[in-house]
């Protein structure tokens, strides 16, 4: 799988369809008119939520025809994956459109990837229907390579998140457009989804 080479370009991490948001603070009512997108409440850390509250985020949901394995978006030193419990609901379009806070109370793993290029990214497997768990097969707190495997969904679809910290990427226009017109992009793994600002 070509995987884009320049080290400044982030990449999606999965094969699927994919949402941007340049300004995770501006996503208050994106899915459901009123509804708010609880940045704490994903991450359940105080300070990750303060530091990322006005990063960017692109959201890459799996289908269960999809390639079920997801890759690093960027190169760097990849910490120990910190799992959340939580439920299994249904990560579909309908679903979200109802409630977007189910990214927030299904269960959930956080890697944090440190890059030269983009300095800290985090990194979330979310589970859902028929999706109780996640296997990993690369080796944490060691440098991954930007394209390298992570792990795989063991059944159905899914979804990773991927989170920059304020001003450190520009997702590119095409990502931009469709979510605009709140319309998923679909993209496969290593495919450029931004540039390091």
């Amino acid at each position: 799988r070509p995987i884009a080479a320049d080290p400044r370009v982030a990449v999606f991490p999965a094969d699927g369809r994919h949402l941007g948001f340049p300004d995770i603070s501006q996503m208050d009512g994106i899915f459901v008119k009123g509804q708010v997108f609880d940045l704490r409440e994903l991450l359940r850390d105080d300070a990750l939520a303060r530091q990322f509250q006005r990063g960017a985020m692109v959201l890459s949901r799996l289908c269960p025809v999809d390639y079920h394995r997801f890759h690093f978006p960027v190169g760097g030193l990849a910490t120990e994956p910190r799992v959340l419990n939580g439920w299994l609901y249904s990560v579909s379009p309908i679903a979200l459109r109802q409630n977007i806070r189910i990214f927030t109370e299904n269960k959930r793993a956080i890697t944090r990837i440190e890059s030269p290029e983009f300095g800290t990214v985090l990194m979330l497997e979310v589970g859902a229907t028929n999706v109780g768990s996640f296997a990993y097969t690369f080796t944490p707190n060691t440098r991954v390579a930007k394209g390298a495997e992570k792990g795989y969904f063991k059944f159905g679809g899914s979804s990773t998140i991927t989170l920059f910290e304020p001003g450190r990427v520009k997702l590119d226009d095409d990502l931009l457009a469709h979510t605009a017109e709140r319309r998923e992009l679909y993209a496969r793994m290593g495919d450029r989804l931004g540039v390091a600002a």
